[in-house]
């Protein structure tokens, strides 16, 4: 059995949102496409704020919720085998609050999170200004591919 190119994994105690799931899916499948990496898995965990803040705190040294958190994939995997493209932690706690304070949907600032994860994966950094104006530019091109219309939300970097 392959695992899906685009693999979302609920972890919530509610029921699964296909609606979301199904989103995030087709979002991952365009990204992937637009970046050049749809020969590359990626997996999507959506998860709580207790979940993520203990993610947050193992790899960043962070003992508190974020929003989302991306994880690159090791490039020094068996020579020949496509390497994943990595694995993104969305909060849909975190979410949910920063989606009310946008005036977007649930969908909408999920969208927004994974093409700025995607970004991340494919090695964009917002440290520097020269990086970060790079990066934003990358989410704007990014956003108007899968979401056209959608504008980035106000973000400090």
């Amino acid at each position: 059995m392959t695992a899906e190119p685009v693999d979302v994994l609920w972890e919530l105690e509610e029921p699964e949102d296909e609606e979301l799931v199904e989103a995030v899916v087709r979002v991952s499948e365009q990204l992937r496409r637009s970046v050049g990496a749809e020969d590359r898995d990626l997996c999507v965990a959506l998860m709580d704020d207790h979940a993520i803040q203990l993610l947050n705190e193992q790899w960043r040294q962070e003992p508190k919720p974020t929003d989302v958190l991306s994880f690159p994939a090791d490039a020094d995997g068996p020579e020949g085998a496509p390497i994943p493209l990595g694995d993104i932690a969305i909060s849909l706690e975190t979410c949910a609050r920063q989606a009310t304070a946008h005036g977007w949907s649930l969908v909408e600032e999920v969208t927004f999170l994974v093409v700025h994860s995607v970004c991340h994966l494919m090695g964009h950094d917002h440290g520097a200004p020269e990086e970060a104006a790079a990066m934003r530019a990358e989410e704007d091109r990014l956003l108007a591919i899968v979401a056209p219309g959608q504008r980035r939300p106000p973000t400090p970097y």
